[in-house]
């Protein structure tokens, strides 16, 4: 984008004097409202130090509008500062409307919803807000903040969301914010000191907390005066960045492409609701160019887009690819429906692997591969995945590297099936030997992935025991970790731990001191003695649980002997042998690995 940048007002003025004077709304398209309990926190702790020092003035910083038709100000930059600012006078509201309901004195309150949350206009009923928020949070930005609902609906509501939810850093403002508010009150001598307090709050709000108004005339100098800032080091997220640059673009070719772009980026936000939008931004620029950090991507886009039309296709390629990445984490999604129920086992096992660094891999896979080359594909970065990173504990550099690479030639048709990304992975592919002596020795894994390990060998040893008529687990069936040795081991292990008195210590998280079992014989088992669990072990219909009964008592020996027989196991289950699994899958016989 080029031209000349005009700016029509840069005045200084108080927030609050800013928000009487003024009505306010956020594009629909722009970010949620993401100011966590730290930044709400460090700006009353500000605010309440500057009170104390007697400062004269505590500056907010540049916010950037354009004022509409009807006279309300689009917010470009500045809504965090602003709806927090909106949050912290309905918490104070809320206070003084409790206490002057008792009291019976000048209803501050009133004031305060006139003058910094809304009114109602001459001859109406319904409120006009000072502030209204994108299209994910101003349904509650208006009922918790503009009309007060109580606090409790507030924090019931919030129970429910996860941290990643659009709106739950809002509702967490709220709920701290009246939480300071009567932490205030709760500190001060008496009722009147707690007013006179949160009076003076309310009036350096107004007239000291100072912010600078840069507003722009038009939609095109909005664009140009954002990218020019953030160019000057406003602090504002690469996809925040990306999304402006892009409105740009589209704005300068047509009104109908910006308005189709806006649409698609509206979207992507709501597929992205659950998930950081930066991690999706990172894989999904490493799927298509390579190894990129999220402080690069920016110029990266930059270089490759420059025009309306390579902006349009961008956001359409973004639309999708979000998509594919929402799904990494979901194996029923429907993005997973073409594709047989192995395909959605292997997504379900790398979910739980939770190795991030093949997921470039992936995306870029879901619109090169063919259906089985990408179901291949899937487990070669599952073994890779175990044997290097799981297992073998190595750097997570080398495989994020060498995915990024692969990934990018992947995209760029350069390999086009699971065996030349086998070769193109061989620098991480643990040899046999490495990764036995690896696991033969692991210890501390997390009970989902160290259930996920067993579960593994156990298919495998069903299928070498019982050959063609080897039967899977059946996903419903409910299977727990069991430690043989406890953790905390009783008066039933004595004998083990006072001739070993190190055993505990060096062997309760070893790989080798752990099984599976049903739930219900888990609970059985947790506190007896190796004799009493051997006769529950021997009992189970899983093969590597019975072999743990084969054991006279478990001690150190048993225990390394038991992980060195996983191991030789381990070998085989992991491993990505092209012919052999090109021709399964040919025959169509069905794989248990």
């Amino acid at each position: 984008m080029s031209g000349t940048v005009t700016i029509s007002e840069a005045p200084t003025t108080g927030i609050g004097k800013l928000l009487t004077e003024n009505r306010f709304f956020v594009p629909t398209h722009q970010r949620d409202y993401r100011w966590n309990e730290d930044r709400v926190k460090k700006l009353w702790d500000d605010l309440t130090e500057a009170i104390e020092r007697k400062d004269k003035f505590y500056f907010i910083g540049l916010m950037v509008f354009m004022r509409e038709l009807d006279e309300k100000l689009r917010v470009l930059d500045g809504q965090q500062r602003l709806a927090t600012t909106i949050i912290i006078f309905s918490a104070i509201r809320a206070w003084f409307g409790t206490v002057e309901a008792v009291a019976g004195n000048r209803n501050e309150a009133t004031d305060i919803q006139r003058d910094f949350i809304g009114r109602s206009d001459y001859g109406e009923s319904d409120v006009q807000p000072k502030l209204a928020l994108n299209l994910n949070n101003n349904d509650r930005f208006q009922r918790y903040v503009v009309r007060g609902s109580p606090l409790s609906e507030v924090k019931k509501e919030r129970a429910t969301l996860s941290k990643n939810a659009p709106n739950f850093d809002l509702l967490n403002a709220i709920v701290y914010c009246h939480e300071r508010v009567a932490e205030i009150a709760t500190k001060a001598a008496d009722e009147n000191a707690a007013k006179e307090y949160l009076t003076t709050l309310i009036k350096f709000l107004r007239d000291s907390v100072v912010v600078v108004r840069l507003t722009v005339p038009s939609q095109s100098n909005a664009f140009r005066v954002f990218e020019t800032l953030n160019d000057r080091g406003l602090d504002l997220s690469a996809v925040d960045l990306i999304k402006n640059y892009l409105f740009g673009l589209a704005h300068d070719t047509s009104p109908n492409m910006l308005q189709q772009v806006e649409h698609r980026w509206s979207q992507l936000t709501h597929e992205l609701t659950d998930v950081k939008e930066a991690d999706f931004l990172k894989v999904y620029w490493t799927s298509r160019y390579g190894r990129t950090q999220l402080d690069d991507i920016f110029d990266a886009v930059r270089a490759e887009i420059n025009t309306g039309s390579l902006a349009e296709e961008l956001t359409v390629d973004l639309l999708e690819a979000s998509e594919h990445f929402v799904a990494l984490d979901s194996p029923d999604d429907a993005v997973w429906s073409p594709y047989s129920p192995k395909t959605r086992d292997r997504i379900r096992a790398l979910a739980l692997l939770d190795s991030k660094q093949v997921r470039p891999v992936i995306v870029a896979a879901i619109k090169r591969f063919s259906v089985v080359e990408f179901e291949r594909l899937l487990w070669l970065l599952e073994v890779v995945t175990v044997r290097w990173q799981l297992i073998g504990g190595k750097r997570t550099g080398a495989i994020e590297i060498n995915c990024a690479n692969l990934a990018e030639r992947i995209w760029k048709r350069a390999v086009t099936t699971a065996a030349e990304a086998r070769k193109a992975l061989d620098s991480i592919y643990t040899s046999d030997l490495d990764f036995a002596a690896a696991f033969k020795t692991k210890e501390g894994l997390p009970n989902n992935k160290a259930t996920y390990i067993l579960k593994r060998i156990e298919i495998e040893e069903r299928q070498r025991v019982f050959k063609s008529e080897a039967k899977e687990l059946s996903p419903d069936q409910y299977l727990t970790l069991e430690h043989i040795l406890p953790k905390s081991p009783g008066d039933e292990w004595s004998k083990e731990t006072n001739d070993d008195e190190n055993l505990t210590a060096d062997c309760t998280l070893r790989l080798g001191n752990t099984c599976m079992l049903t739930e219900p014989r888990n609970r059985d088992a947790v506190r007896k003695g190796f004799d009493e669990k051997k006769k529950l072990y021997s009992e189970s219909s899983l093969l590597i649980t019975k072999k743990v009964a084969e054991y006279n008592n478990w001690g150190r020996d048993p225990i390394e002997h038991y992980q060195t027989w996983l191991a030789s196991r381990a070998v085989d289950v992991w491993r990505y042998e092209i012919a052999k699994t090109e021709a399964s899958s040919e025959q169509g016989q069905p794989s248990l690995l």
